[in-house]
């Protein structure tokens, strides 16, 4: 019978995983990415204080319109 180690604390493991293609290893993680919620967030933020943001869909310009956003590049709206 053997005693498993406790792993390491987190201030002392890797940032990226070990080993294999880097691209691989960013296309299989968030990279650190918004999510899409925290994406949305932003877009509703920059519409009411500023009354404009960046499209989550192409990243024209999307400008307040009435209660939501709506892009002037690709035409999405958001409500």
């Amino acid at each position: 019978m053997s005693a498993l180690a406790a792993p390491p604390p987190l201030t002392q493991m890797p940032l990226a995983p070990q080993g294999g293609n880097t691209s691989e290893q960013l296309r299989r993680s968030d990279g650190g990415r918004l999510t899409l919620e925290q994406r949305l967030d932003r877009v509703w933020e920059g519409l009411l204080a500023a009354g404009a943001a960046d499209c989550p869909l192409c990243g024209a310009e999307m400008e307040r319109s009435g209660d939501g956003g709506r892009c002037g590049g690709c035409g999405t709206t958001l409500s």
